[in-house]
């Protein structure tokens, strides 16, 4: 018969052994950090996560992103969107490029055109990625070039891209790095990982939070102008479930005499966007939503862009711009403003 105080002894024995086996089960569940990082698109990614384990490993990363380039890189001659610019008529086509010509269509759509993949003949004719002029190109030839613009000279049968013209060429680059973040982020959520921040060239797409449970921190800088590249606003953003994007003038330009052109352009006018813009940055609810609105708003102006937001009160956006008498200031939506941190 075992006496009080050796049935007292043999509970907090008990008592122990499960508390140490609740520790110790708890602490082999927390989540561990996982970074990923490296070269893609001309550009650089970096892939943070929270898991118990791998679930991303660095092979599956860059199959998907080779993927992509296979099919909508410019940059690679085999790609099948450098064979439809090179083609006659038309071309068959993977689910990359089809999904990313849809959504093409659906925001130049909703943009009235200020999206706009066709406008890779203008943007030829002005030397981007392409022999760069010696003079700005005439209103003529500008005139002539934009009858190869405009979304209506391309349509989507089955698996197969028609376009009217052989001249017609379409440029992806204004939504295929959101729509590769937006890639990158839905397998991590198919695999379970609901804790993440995925950034490709500066585009930005995030879930859940850190193991403290703070919200992921992104940072915004409001570049100089085209000509140097320097902070003068500097903010960071507290995001979850959001995607954060930005275009600017600053990012890509050419100069030509003595003036300097940016890579964004206008499809009405068949020149490159020039209404004192020098960045946007947009917060939504995917990458390539954020991505096409970011280069939309920037042909849009600042005043079209507030009475296109009215009836989107989701998305929030944050705009640099240079001011008749030259300086340098910003403005934003109340959408926006609810991310920014205050405590910095």
């Amino acid at each position: 018969m075992i006496n009080p105080g050796t049935r007292g002894i043999v509970w907090i024995c008990y008592f122990l052994m499960i508390m140490l086996c609740l520790s110790w089960s708890s602490r082999k569940s927390l989540p561990v950090k996982f970074s990923l990082k490296g070269h893609a698109q001309g550009t650089t990614f970096l892939i943070t996560y929270y898991a118990e384990k791998e679930i991303f490993p660095i092979d599956s990363v860059n199959l998907i992103l080779q993927g992509v380039d296979s099919s909508v890189s410019q940059y690679t001659p085999n790609s099948l969107i450098s064979h439809f610019n090179r083609d006659t008529r038309s071309i068959k086509i993977d689910q990359h490029l089809k999904t990313l010509v849809i959504s093409a269509l659906h925001f130049s759509k909703n943009t009235n055109g200020a999206f706009d993949i066709t406008t890779k003949p203008i943007s030829v004719l002005w030397g981007f990625n392409a022999v760069q002029p010696t003079t700005v190109p005439t209103k003529r030839k500008i005139q002539s070039t934009l009858k190869l613009v405009g979304s209506h000279h391309i349509m989507l049968a089955h698996d197969s891209l028609f376009k009217s013209d052989p001249g017609v060429m379409i440029d992806l680059d204004g939504i295929a790095q959101g729509y590769t973040v937006d890639l990158l982020s839905n397998y991590l959520l198919k695999n379970g990982v609901k804790n993440f921040i995925v950034e490709l060239g500066g585009e930005i797409r995030t879930s859940g939070s850190k193991p403290d449970g703070s919200l992921w921190s992104v940072g915004v800088e409001g570049p100089m102008d085209n000509a140097q590249q320097g902070a003068i606003i500097d903010m960071e953003l507290s995001v979850s479930g959001k995607a954060v994007t930005t275009s600017g003038s600053y990012r890509k330009f050419i100069k030509i005499g003595d003036r300097y052109f940016s890579h964004i352009i206008n499809p009405h006018t068949g020149s490159p966007s020039n209404n004192g813009l020098i960045s946007v940055t947009v917060i939504a609810q995917d990458a390539i939503t954020a991505d096409a609105l970011d280069n939309s708003f920037m042909v849009m102006g600042i005043k079209k862009t507030f009475r296109f937001l009215h009836d989107m009160p989701d998305i929030g956006v944050y705009m640099v711009y240079k001011k008749a008498n030259g300086s340098i200031t910003d403005t934003c939506n109340t959408v926006f403003k609810n991310y920014i941190n205050k405590t910095n």
